[in-house]
């Protein structure tokens, strides 16, 4: 799929947004429901699906249950997803790149916007590049001049081909020129497996994955990608303090398949929206390293629209390139 394509998709996705599915039981949920999460247990995106899954429980009255489908840069929950009945009790908690970078990087069957819809933006999170603890390298230029002198020589992990934590090094080294290997594994957790026993030369993750490790000791934190430095690691300096001109925030929320009635999406928006800002949530999450948001549709909406074109630039340098 081309930036013209989903830009169409876009203006589609607008107009259903904008319409309402009448008849539908102002009830929902009467029972169970699934919440597909397209990527492996204790990542951040599974993180924030059970934190806010458990509330959405208490909320509702009924269970909210996760399922994790990993695979294919997350392309293979959808396509399961897209598999069961578009009732309302299948729902989806997804990263940023499924609307973003999957369908530029990789033969998808899905269209964003069409055939997978936001619901709310839960939170936003930076990224932390980690090193074995060990490891030779103590700041990001000393890694860096490394990599320019011995192309081919330093090992990546990443959670899998395609996530933000792929992209976010791709995009990295795509700036600074950097042949590196890339190693995946199937999800963040298995990746930072992987650095700690130093099968791996580096991990640039999600901060929720990685704060804890960096404080305890287990890694060396060398940079983060926020555009100022993380509160939870104040001592580890931004990208661009040494790189001027590298960002990357990915974010994560609740999305359904097309076809779900409306009222569902609008009956799950508001019910997230106050949970996401909840005080003990929005701490819980500061802890991990991710700013609460609890957006309705249309702003989530919005954000995809303006992340188009920025995310088309980020696969463009990076060269994430899957079909």
């Amino acid at each position: 799929m081309n930036l013209k394509q989903l830009a169409a998709s876009v203006a589609a996705c607008a107009a259903l947004l904008a319409s309402a599915t009448p008849g539908y039981s102002q009830q929902w949920p009467t029972r169970s429901v699934k919440v597909v999460v397209p990527y492996g247990a204790g990542g951040v995106t599974d993180t924030m699906a059970r934190i806010t899954a458990d509330r959405l429980s208490r909320t509702l009255g009924q269970s909210f249950v996760i399922e994790n489908r990993v695979g294919a840069g997350g392309a293979i929950g959808i396509d399961y997803a897209m598999s069961l009945p578009r009732d309302g009790y299948t729902i989806l908690f997804v990263g940023s790149t499924l609307f973003t970078v999957l369908p530029l990087a990789q033969k998808v069957n899905y269209e964003p916007l069409k055939d997978l819809l936001p619901v709310s933006i839960t939170g936003t999170n930076g990224m932390v590049m980690v090193v074995p603890k060990d490891s030779p390298f103590k700041t990001l230029k000393e890694f860096v001049d490394y990599a320019r002198a011995n192309p081919g020589k330093i090992t990546y992990a990443t959670g899998g081909p395609a996530t933000n934590n792929h992209l976010a090094t791709a995009y990295f080294a795509g700036r600074e020129k950097l042949d590196m290997v890339h190693v995946p594994f199937k999800g963040g957790q298995p990746a930072l497996t992987a650095v700690m026993s130093k099968s791996v030369d580096m991990l640039f993750s999600n901060s929720s994955d990685l704060i804890e490790p960096a404080k305890a000791g287990t890694v060396r934190a060398i940079a983060v990608s926020t555009p100022k430095r993380m509160p939870q690691l104040p001592d580890v300096p931004t990208v661009a303090e040494t790189y001027p001109g590298y960002e990357y925030i990915a974010w994560n929320g609740y999305a359904v398949i097309g076809g779900v009635p409306q009222e569902v999406i609008k009956r799950l928006a508001e019910v997230l929206i106050p949970i996401t800002r909840d005080p003990q949530v929005v701490a819980t999450f500061d802890k991990l390293g991710i700013e609460a948001l609890g957006t309705t549709p249309e702003e989530a909406l919005a954000t995809i629209r303006k992340d188009i074109p920025i995310y088309s630039q980020i696969v463009h340098i990076a060269g994430v390139r899957l079909k």
